[in-house]
């Protein structure tokens, strides 16, 4: 049976004390540096592309509706520090985005949701949401006095089971079939409500009193509401606020199809996958490959993702509802299943504007597209298995051969 061998006592030197105490203090720094060194590392940045995410710790804001994708090391400053100014001011703009365009009231802003508390009064708002009504009013777009039809209509997303629909889809609903035809008559003319631009970032949400004292009798709050489409707007937003403060080496998508790319001159490609529907079956049909700052806004009546539960409605049966829904009786309809247009001097704002009376309709117009083209906004849409595309240069990769490519005037 093995036996432990003895232990040896060794006694240590007393000797030279402050030699040792040195010593010690010397390999205590050592180790906090080196702990220092691997935290800076690890929370570090490095040069090339990344996704820049809104401060964990700042207000409500838009920023889980958007991908912010960056190119750190460009500037001259090292990439950590590039990093938190660019973060700094992308979070900052989207907590203001989120006050402007939101539909509720929040502390003293005079955002959406304060206009709509306040009819009939003079009001500042910020340049951002005055320049927003004034692009609606350039386009003569009425979506915008959709908001009593589309907070009753956006219930309809949140529903569970084809059973729990019936109260909020004018599809099935005869009584807010009505309701919603009502509402758009209103919507519809300016003599009822109209948002009046004043100059100098004053606005007056102009009500009338008969639509006023119909308001009252169906418990109505909010007139105006840019609904779906804000993204659009927001978008725009972002994207100017960023270049404003000279970062520019990136793009801005959100979730439900509007784009900005920030990068003019850097030559770097950029690629936007394009997709077509048939029947319930969603399919990537290739990219459409393109350098320099551009504006990208996709409209389709099929979801495609996650968040996409906040406007679109699957029923069992495979019909899908969508949050289009047209100013002439409040109904939704979609005249294709997906249309991409884009323009390199246009924002998605302006771009939106010019394409909701061409896809919010019961059938598609190609004749109405060369008019958007004129003021620098191309087009791709899918129809009849074809891809068709109004721009001579355009770059296309992956689109199978057997697809017809046909371009159109």
């Amino acid at each position: 049976m093995p036996h432990p061998k003895p232990v040896e006592k060794i006694r240590l030197s007393e000797q030279k004390p402050k030699l040792r105490f040195l010593l010690v203090v010397c390999m205590i720094l050592l180790a906090v540096g080196a702990f220092v060194y691997g935290i800076m590392h690890w929370l570090g940045k490095e040069d090339g592309w990344i996704t820049i995410d809104v401060n964990s710790a700042a207000e409500l804001n838009c920023g889980s509706e958007f991908i912010f994708q960056y190119y750190l090391g460009d500037n001259g400053l090292s990439a950590t520090a590039e990093h938190k100014l660019v973060s700094e001011s992308y979070t900052k703009a989207c907590v203001n985005a989120y006050q402007l365009f939101h539909n509720k009231e929040i502390g003293t802003v005079h955002n959406v949701g304060y206009i709509n508390a306040h009819p009939n009064e003079e009001i500042e708002v910020d340049e951002a949401l005055y320049r927003a009504f004034d692009i609606c009013a350039a386009h003569q777009n009425r979506n915008l006095y959709l908001g009593p039809v589309y907070e009753l209509y956006d219930s309809l997303f949140y529903c569970e089971d084809d059973w729990e629909t019936a109260s909020f889809d004018p599809v099935q609903n005869e009584e807010l079939k009505d309701f919603f035809a009502e509402v758009a008559a209103y919507a519809q003319n300016p003599d009822e409500v109209e948002l009046q631009l004043l100059g100098n970032n004053r606005i007056r949400l102009y009500v009338s009193e008969s639509y006023l004292k119909y308001a009252k009798e169906e418990y109505i709050s909010n007139f105006l509401d840019f609904y779906w489409m804000k993204n659009a707007f927001i978008a725009d937003y972002l994207a100017d606020t960023m270049t404003s403060e000279g970062y520019t080496k990136g793009s801005i998508s959100s979730y439900d199809g509007f784009v900005r790319n920030l990068d003019a001159d850097s030559g770097t490609e950029y690629a936007f996958n394009l997709y077509d529907r048939t029947g319930n079956r969603v399919s990537l049909e290739g990219s459409m490959n393109y350098a320099g700052r551009k504006s990208i806004v996709y409209l389709r009546n099929y979801p495609m993702n996650s968040p996409d539960f906040q406007h679109y409605y699957e029923f069992e049966d495979g019909s899908i509802r969508t949050p289009y829904l047209d100013t002439k009786d409040g109904m939704e309809r979609t005249a294709l299943n997906n249309l991409v247009c884009y323009s390199a001097d246009a924002g998605c704002a302006d771009i939106l504007m010019e394409m909701i009376p061409v896809y919010i309709a019961n059938e598609f117009d190609q004749n109405r597209l060369p008019d958007a083209k004129e003021s620098g906004i191309c087009s791709i849409y899918f129809a009849e298995d074809e891809l068709r595309f109004n721009e001579e240069a355009i770059k296309l990769s992956g689109v199978d051969i057997n697809k017809i490519l046909a371009f159109f005037e």
